[in-house]
């Protein structure tokens, strides 16, 4: 059977095309788009030039519209998918058997979690009973401080210079875990000892430094708090309030270790070494525990801030 020949519109669909509202102008920019003048593209509207076939690709890109509908006026007929009822139901199904495996992978996840759980709980009780490895008892590494440092929820310290957080214009090796803990919002109490004026150009470069190290400048001046005191001091004292469930999730190791020498507030404080031949500290008892944060109180009311 012949096909009937379609009808060609391409005068109207040009027409149209050129007319629409959003279009205006469009005639120019047409006949600069094929490299014609205008007096062709009006010619081609009136029927008295046929456009040839890379003038009709032309047009169509200029409007992105189909050759189909810019010259027969025909628009593509959207295609309706086919949608039998088994390809519902195979869906119905595929969602079904999702969910089950879900809940089953959820299962056997919350089931391996309580063994490796219960599994580290072991083993770090093991190894804080080995004496093996460890300092004296009461002694801290400064990896044991920079790992429950992190688990702070503020820091107080009492001191007259910077060593282990900064080494000059440089960071020092606690400087990564201050810089994290002020991003995280966990604020730093520094009482300095001694001389105004020597402490002065320490603080500018300590607050640089934390700047640069991506701690906003306004969140920086929030929670990085420096205050002078001229008085003596005989050892630097660091006072940490510590995250309890955090230290317990993040370093059970250091929290079987230290867990006598924690307050019932979770409060723990460590007398600083700082000598470049020596690291680390010892661990304030329970028993002196109360002065040394009645004496940073009384201090720090009466310091100055810097």
């Amino acid at each position: 059977m012949a096909l009937e020949p379609r009808r060609v519109a391409f005068e109207a669909s040009l027409r149209a095309l050129l007319d629409s509202p959003g279009l205006a102008g469009n005639r120019k920019k047409l006949a600069r788009a094929l490299g014609v003048n205008e007096a062709t593209i009006s010619h081609y509207l009136h029927g008295r030039i046929r456009p040839s076939f890379d003038t009709l690709v032309g047009i169509s890109d200029f409007f992105n519209v189909s050759l189909d509908y810019l010259v027969f006026g025909e628009r593509p007929r959207p295609q309706t998918p086919d949608d039998p009822v088994g390809v519902r139901a195979q869906i119905r199904r595929a969602i079904v058997e999702s969910s089950d495996l879900g809940g089953r992978h959820l299962d056997m996840f919350t089931r391996i979690s309580r063994r490796l759980e219960a599994k580290i709980s072991d083993v770090a009780r093991d190894l804080a009973e080995e004496s093996e490895g460890w300092g004296p008892v009461g002694f801290v590494t400064d990896a044991e401080a920079i790992g429950l440092e992190a688990c702070i929820t503020r820091m107080r310290i009492m001191t007259r210079l910077f060593q282990s957080d900064t080494q000059g214009d440089e960071p020092g090796a606690f400087f990564e875990v201050v810089s994290t803990n002020l991003r995280s919002g966990r604020p730093y109490q520094y009482l300095l000892y001694g001389e105004r004026e020597a402490w002065t150009a320490a603080v500018e470069s300590f607050r640089e430094l934390v700047v640069r190290s991506g701690v906003p400048v306004e969140l920086s001046r929030e929670l990085l708090q420096f205050r002078s005191l001229n008085r003596e001091l005989i050892s630097s004292v660091c006072i940490l309030d510590l995250d309890v469930p955090l230290i317990k999730r993040q370093e059970p190791i250091l929290w079987e270790r230290h867990q006598d020498n924690i307050s019932a507030e979770g409060v723990w404080a460590y007398l600083s070494i700082e000598r470049p031949d020596a690291q680390g500290g010892v661990t304030i008892e329970p028993l002196y525990l109360d002065s040394t944060l009645r004496q940073f109180h009384r201090d720090w009311v009466s310091a100055k801030p810097m």
